[in-house]
């Protein structure tokens, strides 16, 4: 990678750090993407339980408007090659190396519709993280310009790109955590360790009642529909130790 080339990458991170938006986040990554002919752009989750709701996932949406239109009523995203590759791998790559002759019908009509959008080919970034569903970072064009020594470039860019959108999308839309009070967390921390309300009221020398009306009270906090639901919220947000 030569002097240039580094010059670019700086200056491209610079202005995907520099955002104050989504939208900024994106105007700082497009003018790289389209020097590969990469003109559409969707960051997304892919959620496993109800693949119906998967819109409420995107994280930006920069397909032509009808093809998502189209995307979405048809039900594609439940059929689409490109969502079931990126689940069992976190390698980036091309939606022409997949494998046509193993694509059922529906998958390859996905493929297929996809090409009357102007998404000839395109490129998958598959995005994992700790304790959270794979995310998806797709671009597209009807005209790419990518070459193997470029995917690497393209994955660092774009993931430097998704974790600038999560973060300012996570401060605007996300509402504040509810702290739990230091006493809180030890009713729940005792609570997680296998002891019942009785049993911590006898560690912490206040009374049963006072357990269970502090248990209410975190269940109402972490938004948890019991007590080894709370225990388990509290753990993944550092509130609780086993």
């Amino acid at each position: 990678m030569n002097v240039e080339t580094i010059s670019k990458l700086a200056t491209v991170l610079a202005h995907i750090d520099a955002a104050r938006t989504s939208a900024g986040v994106i105007e700082g990554l497009s003018p790289f993407l389209h020097l590969f002919g990469l003109r559409h752009l969707l960051i997304a989750r892919l959620p496993r339980t109800d693949e119906r709701l998967w819109p409420r996932s995107v994280l930006y949406d920069g397909w032509p408007e009808e093809w998502s239109a189209h995307y979405t009523t048809s039900d594609h995203f439940s059929h689409d090659p490109c969502v079931m590759q990126c689940r069992i791998s976190g390698k980036p790559f091309l939606w022409s190396e997949l494998s046509r002759s193993r694509m059922s019908a529906k998958e390859l009509r996905v493929m297929e519709e996809a090409t009357e959008f102007a998404m000839l080919d395109g490129v998958c970034i598959p995005v994992y993280e700790p304790c959270k569903a794979p995310a998806v970072i797709t671009v597209a064009g009807d005209r790419i310009a990518l070459g193997r020594n470029d995917l690497p470039v393209l994955e660092m860019v774009s993931i430097h790109a998704f974790r600038a959108v999560q973060q300012l999308r996570g401060a605007a839309d996300e509402p504040a955590q509810k702290k739990l009070t230091n006493r809180e967390r030890d009713i729940l921390a005792w609570t997680a360790a296998g002891k019942s309300a009785e049993d911590v009221g006898c560690i912490l020398s206040i009374s049963k009642l006072t357990v269970e009306r502090h248990l209410s009270n975190i269940r109402e906090k972490l938004d948890a529909t019991n007590s080894t639901h709370a225990a388990i919220k509290a753990i993944l947000r550092g509130d609780i130790h086993l």
